[in-house]
Formats: structure tokens, C-alpha cells, sequence
């Protein structure tokens, strides 16, 4: 059964985030939340290297939802078939590829945000409104 890109990044993004409960409080999900919807806004303003490298500092500052997002959208640029594949992770790609790789990753990361920030809202612990 052949999938179409879009299909792909679903199942990823659908795959990721059920397994999240198990590996977050439901404090730490809605965080995961928050920050997986403002992070296109993020990217958008500063760039994908520099949003990446936000998350990645405050997830080594104990702050798992951004642990978790960093990771996720990192997996996914480093698949076979993206930008960054066969690199360990997203950062290093972005700093050894060249910038037809850093754009095409940075749409590709968009692009899979969409699915996150619709997945997140419908499985994850959320805010009251």
C-alpha cells in the first residue's frame, strides 16, 4: 500500500503523539500543547534553526514537553526520504546541509506541525477555556 506524503506525516505525528500519555504528567501535555501551536509561529519569525535550538536548550533545562518536541520534529527531518536523513539529528543537519536542505526542512517541519498541533488538541490533556 503506497501512502502520499501527507498520509505519512499523519501517521507519524499520530503515532508520536498517543505515545505521549505515558511519558508525560497532564501538566507537561498541555504545555506539549501550547508550545507545538506556537511553534510555526516561531519558526516563521526566527527561522527553523533557531526555533529548533529554543527547543532543544529548554528541554536540557528539564522541561519535557520541549524535550518532546524537539525530538519529533527532528525524527521526522531525519527519516529516510527528508531533508536531514542519516543525520543524528535536526541541528546537525541544519549545520552541515546546504540551504536548499534547510528550506525544504523548514516547510517540511511546518507542514508536519499542522498534524502535531491537530493531534495534541485531540489527544493530550488541554487547557481550560
Amino acid at each position: 500500500m503506497t501512502q502520499t506524503i501527507q498520509q505519512q506525516r499523519a501517521a507519524f505525528a499520530l503515532q508520536y503523539i498517543k505515545a505521549l500519555p505515558e511519558q508525560l504528567e497532564p501538566d507537561q501535555q498541555k504545555e506539549f500543547t501550547r508550545n507545538a501551536c506556537a511553534l510555526p509561529a516561531m519558526v516563521h519569525m526566527n527561522g527553523l534553526g533557531q526555533a529548533l535550538a529554543f527547543c532543544r536548550v529548554k528541554g536540557s533545562n528539564d522541561r519535557e514537553s520541549y524535550k518532546q518536541l524537539y525530538q519529533l520534529v527532528s525524527d521526522w527531518l531525519c527519516q529516510p526520504g527528508q531533508p536531514y536523513a542519516g543525520k543524528a539529528d535536526a541541528l546537525e543537519g541544519i549545520t552541515q546541509m546546504d540551504m536548499s536542505h534547510y528550506q525544504l526542512a523548514q516547510a517540511e517541519a511546518l507542514v508536519l506541525m499542522s498534524w502535531v498541533k491537530k493531534f495534541a488538541k485531540a489527544f493530550l490533556a488541554e487547557d481550560a477555556a
